[in-house]
Formats: C-alpha cells, structure tokens, sequence
C-alpha cells in the first residue's frame, strides 16, 4: 500500500462518500417540538465517554485509488486517537493529538509527523483535532452553530440549518435524536458525513459505520469506517514510538 493511502487514514479516520438510507427508528418526530427542545433533546441524547474503542474496516478513495485494510481505533477523550491499520500483518501506526499528527509504515521504514497547518496545506482544507474527533463519534461539528440552528422538519427526520458569514452547516436528525448526517461550506471547503448504523452500549447509542467525504480547493478524499467491534471506556494502551533508523517521509 502506498504511503500517502497510509497517510490519508490516519489524518482522516473519518471521510467518505455517498448518501445512507437514515437509519430506522419506531418512533415518528414531533412536529410541534421548538428548536430548544430539539437541540436540548440532541444534548441529552450526545455520547458520553472517556474511551472509544472501534475494531473494523477502513476503505479510503483519494486520487482516483482505493485502498482498504483492517484498523484498531482508539480515542481517549480530548486527548488523543490512535489508529493501528494491518492487511493480515500490521502495516502502519497513527497517533492523533490536538497538537500534531505521527505516523510510521513499516513496509518502506518510513513516518512522518505534522502540525494541522501542514495537514491543511496536505489536504487542501482546514481539520483538527476536534473535528476528527466530533466525526468519529457523531457529535456537531459546530456546537455553537447548533444552538443558533433554523429547524424544519421531513417525514421522518429533524433538520437543523445554519448560515454566517458565508459559512453554511445543515444537520439531520432521527426520530430518536441520532445523528444521521452533517454537512459543512465556506464556499472552498466541503465536510459531508452520513451515519448509518448505530448500536446500543452502556444505554448510549454508538455510531457503527460513517462515510464522510473532504473535498478542498483541488483535492477530494473520502473514507468509509466500519466498526465490527466497539467498547465504551475499556481500559487500553495506545503506545507509540517512532522506530530508530526509519526516514522522514517527505510530502
């Protein structure tokens, strides 16, 4: 597997492509609801964890290629994601932080470490730390934007749309106040995530697959992530060190 598709997971963990079908609910939305109810209703509903452990598939498509490995995902609230992709044999390692992002591949004896300000000029649109992890585990990418959010309905899902300062954001929720896709502009970037499929753990619903896709002035990344195992505040090590004598990858 090339490098740059090793890259492209670790600092996306996140993107993917095209529409789900919402994820089915029993219960039909209340229409009569106001936007502070619907929006205090998403509060209550938000997940709530120290630690997030995912075991699945990763599919990334950048550049007209596609590549898909098996990963182990673990995220430490506000503190870090760590992310271990293998194809039968374990091939790279990733460690996100809110300061920077590492990352070693073993067939070439390679890494990399960056600051977000290269991870912008790299993928040609602004992500952080927050952002990465607010995908993964469905909450909005804005929270403020929430708050001031319009509300309109459709037969089985909440709305919610915002627009500042050229910047728009549109939110669709389920019957149940799940996150079934979120959507970003400022008129050069574009972030769209779809959910589909969650599960129930701990009395809290857990996203179990997300395709999002990141597209920037010139250059579009998309990833799929599906969990075939997930734990909620398991205890876990996320160890990392970039071995001696691999090179700097230069990009």
């Amino acid at each position: 597997m090339k490098k740059r598709s090793f890259i492209g997971i670790g600092l996306l963990v996140i993107m993917g492509c095209k529409s789900l079908t919402p994820v089915a609910t029993t219960n039909a939305i209340d229409t009569r609801l106001r936007p502070r109810a619907v929006q205090q209703q998403i509060e209550e509903n938000a997940l709530r964890f120290d630690r997030l452990q995912w075991r699945g598939q990763a599919s990334l498509e950048r550049e007209g290629k596609r590549q898909k490995v098996s990963v182990t995902l673990r995220l430490k609230h506000g503190e870090g994601i760590w992310v271990s992709g293998s194809v039968i044999v374990p091939l790279a390692r990733v460690f996100i932080t809110p300061k920077q992002l590492q990352f070693y591949e073993k067939i070439n004896r390679q890494y990399t470490q960056l600051d977000f300000r290269q991870v912008k000029t790299l993928l040609g649109a602004p992500v952080d730390y927050e952002m990465i992890e607010r995908i993964i585990t469905a909450g909005p990418l804005d929270k403020r934007a929430l708050k001031r959010a319009k509300l309109t309905f459709t037969q089985n899902s909440y709305i919610l749309s915002s627009r500042k300062r050229g910047v728009s954001l549109k939110w669709t929720y389920d019957a149940a106040f799940r996150l079934i896709s979120q959507e970003f502009s400022d008129g050069e970037t574009s972030v769209s995530v779809n959910y589909d499929g969650y599960t129930r753990i701990d009395n809290q619903w857990v996203p179990q697959q997300l395709m999002a896709r990141l597209s920037g002035v010139d250059k579009t990344t998309v990833l799929r992530l599906q969990s075939k195992q997930t734990q909620l505040n398991a205890n876990f090590k996320m160890p990392f060190e970039i071995p001696k004598g691999y090179s700097k990858i230069k990009l």
